[in-house]
Order: C-alpha cells, then sequence, then structure tokens
C-alpha cells in the first residue's frame, strides 16, 4: 500500500464530522471573533473586560489568577533557582510550581483569544531588577516576524509580578495602541519613545500583550528587587524558543491533557513520522491553524 494509499483508508474509516466542523476546516476565523464556547469560558473566568482592553490596546491585565499563597512561593522559587543571577530561564521542569502556572486557567484562556488552539509555550523565563538595573529597548516581541505583522497575533507575553509593579520598581513600559501599526518600531522611534508608559500592577498579577506591541523593559528607581516570571506562548506554526523534547512520557504522566498542547505533542508538525504518521493530528492542527 502506497502512502497516500494508507491515508485514504485511514480516512475512510472515519465517521463524517458535521457540517459545522468541516466548515472548520477551511474557513479562517478572525481575531477576537471568539466561539460560542471560548466567549462562554472568558466569561465564566471574567475576563470580558480584559480582553476588549487588549483588542483596543494591545495590552491587558490578569488579576488574582492564583492565590497570593501561590504567589509567594512563585517568587520564591524563581529566587532559588535564578541564585545570584538576575535571572534565568528553560524553567518548565525546573520545579513543580512552574508547571502548574503555565497551566493557569485565566492565562490559558487569553492564550487561545489571542493565538488560538493549539498554541504552544515559547519561553519561560524570569528575571530579577535591582536598583538601577539598565532598561530594555523598545521593540516588538514578533522581532524574528518581518513587517508586516500577520492581523492573526502570533505570539503573546504575560509578566508575572510576584511583587508590585510599577515605574518606580521597574516595570515594563509600552506604547497603547502601537500594536495596529503592524511593524517593528524605527531607530528614531525606539530613541523617541512617544507615547511611552509604565504598566503598574498589584503584587500577584499580570500584565501581557500581544506580539505587535512596542514595549521595553523599565529602570528600577527603588531599593530593594523586583521578581518576575515572563511566559511566552506562540501559535502553533511557530518554532518555540525553548525545546522540552527531552521530557518523556513518564514527565507527562501525571499533567493534564493541555501541558501535552503546549509542548506540541498534540500536533502533526515537527515529528519523525512526517505529516502521515497521525491523520488526526494532522486534521486537528488543520483547524487550531485557523482560530
Amino acid at each position: 500500500m502506497t502512502e497516500m494509499a494508507g491515508v485514504e483508508a485511514q480516512t475512510a474509516k472515519t465517521p463524517e464530522k458535521p457540517r459545522s466542523e468541516r466548515l472548520e476546516a477551511h474557513m479562517t476565523r478572525p481575531m477576537f471573533d471568539l466561539s460560542d464556547k471560548l466567549r462562554a469560558r472568558i466569561e465564566e473566568l471574567e475576563l470580558v473586560e480584559t480582553i476588549q482592553h487588549v483588542k483596543d490596546n494591545g495590552y491587558g491585565y490578569v488579576h488574582n489568577p492564583t492565590s497570593m499563597e501561590f504567589n509567594d512561593r512563585l517568587r520564591e522559587t524563581i529566587l532559588r533557582v535564578s541564585g545570584k543571577l538576575p535571572g534565568s530561564n528553560m524553567l518548565l521542569d525546573k520545579d513543580p510550581i512552574f508547571a502548574e502556572a503555565v497551566l493557569t486557567p485565566k492565562i490559558l484562556a487569553v492564550v487561545e483569544v489571542m493565538c488560538g488552539k493549539g498554541a504552544m509555550l515559547s519561553q519561560l523565563a524570569c528575571s530579577i531588577r535591582k536598583k538601577g538595573s539598565p532598561p530594555l529597548a523598545l521593540h516588538a516581541d514578533q522581532n524574528w516576524t518581518p513587517a508586516p505583522f500577520p492581523e492573526h497575533n502570533q505570539m503573546v507575553t504575560f509578566c508575572w509580578a510576584c511583587d508590585e509593579y510599577n515605574k518606580e520598581s521597574g516595570s515594563t513600559k509600552l506604547i497603547p495602541k502601537s500594536h495596529f501599526l503592524r511593524r517593528h518600531p524605527s531607530a528614531e522611534e525606539v530613541e523617541e519613545e512617544k507615547g511611552l508608559v509604565a504598566t503598574a500592577c498589584p503584587a500577584g498579577s499580570i500584565v501581557f500583550w500581544d506580539g505587535s506591541i512596542w514595549h521595553g523593559g523599565g529602570t528600577r528607581t527603588t531599593d530593594g528587587e523586583r521578581v518576575v516570571m515572563h511566559m511566552t506562548y506562540s501559535r502553533l506554526a511557530l518554532r518555540p524558543v525553548e525545546s522540552y523534547d527531552h521530557l518523556g512520557d513518564d514527565w507527562l504522566d501525571d499533567k493534564p491533557y493541555e501541558m501535552k498542547v503546549l509542548l506540541g505533542r498534540e500536533d502533526f508538525l515537527n515529528k519523525r513520522g512526517g505529516a502521515f504518521s497521525n491523520i488526526t493530528k494532522l486534521q486537528r492542527t488543520m483547524r487550531w491553524a485557523k482560530t
């Protein structure tokens, strides 16, 4: 049997899907055109205003993602894992709390709105900024995507603020609505920083932004340190920054299905057997990529 014949044979055994699902395989859903199921999830998690804010301004806030007890444990873990360094990356398997964090229901709901179904965990890092830490220049996170950026957002970044997050503490600065330009800032715009504002939220909250917004790191002007976890998710068509291919099935045994999705285990891309090794995953990926 040829490879294509095998595909046809497998397809023939698959029951016909409802018309709505067949249409979904061919039609791309516009950004912020949420399915009834996703919209209900957003309402249940009290994220309606959050989603409207990021749609209008390119960034938003997630309040009370978990308990303050969890936030405090996360802060302590980040400091322990980083040691004397100003930060660390490849965090996912360095402590169980990181796997808990990336699966936070409010975060996953926002991820699906911003990057569609099947979105992947791209990077999990942390930073510890002390007084006088140098600022980070203005940029868009989609900085390996050529302009003009696609209408569909390609990635979303969350800054989990373990401490009070504001201008004095060295919070992220950004230019609201710059995501509508769908391009990188020019050298002159980076220098000018016109319209730049500092994000602000209480400890235990999250500020997030889409991949097109222009933003940079602020300078801490107060004593002490601010601890932040940086969580970036990307559309399944983009290659992640970090690879967790070394984590075997045993590591995933006690993890929920969403963790497999975040690590790319439930789509057909970049698989040793190629596109025809799993027809179910191939069809699923084609649907997810259009959300």
